[in-house]
């Protein structure tokens, strides 16, 4: 099963996460979690989004989360929702933590894209 191109996302192609993230210039942690969040979800088409895989291509790029569970849950927070958290894969307080950006979430790292960095929207 083949997911579906978002036609929603601005006219722009990023072949990496490194790129999209330089192209907003997401200074906060939440801000950098939601952009990478929508590289794996918008541009790679996963349907959930795991903590853990978006600190690790963060942290390839140099900006390691101090707290990852932390940028989410004010994600969650935000009032719509940026981030869903989907399910959670064991009962430890480290456990692996499944989430998905919301439309709203989606729109928001799109309005900073269009913003260009400089001008972006924060968290």
């Amino acid at each position: 099963q083949v997911a579906e191109k978002d036609t929603t996302a601005p006219n722009v192609h990023f072949e990496r996460a490194a790129e999209l993230l330089a192209a907003v210039n997401a200074e906060t942690e939440a801000d950098k979690a939601l952009v990478v969040g929508y590289w794996f979800q918008a541009i790679l088409n996963q349907p959930e989004i795991e903590a853990q895989a978006i600190n690790n291509e963060l942290k390839h790029q140099g900006h390691g989360l101090s707290n990852v569970t932390r940028a989410f849950d004010s994600l969650i927070k935000q009032k719509p929702q940026l981030v869903i958290q989907l399910r959670k894969t064991g009962s430890a307080r480290q456990a692996r933590k499944k989430y998905k950006l919301t439309t709203t979430g989606i729109g928001k790292v799109q309005r900073m894209l269009q913003n260009g960095p400089g001008n972006e929207d924060h968290v």
